[in-house]
């Protein structure tokens, strides 16, 4: 009897959608914090403090990027039952993280 991996999937797909939300939430809210640190803080650490959660956020997409694809190749090894989605491809987690946080 084949596996089935679709609880895990829909697990990763919940993280991945919070992942995305967290992405979009730190580049909303990064003008208004580095407009509020000039005034009252020193701006060159601020702009590393933001850097630095920006890479930390690129590199937690490229992770479950990673999962979701260790996952794939697992459950089509095993002929695991996966989730089956028709119609338009999703995009990967990376790049809509990526994306929100404007980097292309």
């Amino acid at each position: 009897m084949a596996k089935d991996v679709r609880k895990e999937q829909l697990v990763l797909l919940k993280f991945e959608k919070k992942l995305t939300g967290l992405a979009a939430f730190w580049g909303a809210s990064a003008t208004a914090a580095a407009a509020a640190a000039s005034v009252k803080m020193d701006p060159d650490a601020t702009a590393g403090a933001y850097e630095n959660v920006r890479a930390a956020l690129v590199h937690l997409a490229e992770v479950t990027a990673q999962a979701h694809a260790s996952l794939d190749a697992t459950a089509s090894a095993a002929g695991a039952r996966a989730l089956e989605a028709g119609g338009t491809p999703k995009v990967s987690v990376l790049e809509m993280v990526r994306s929100v946080l404007g980097l292309g």
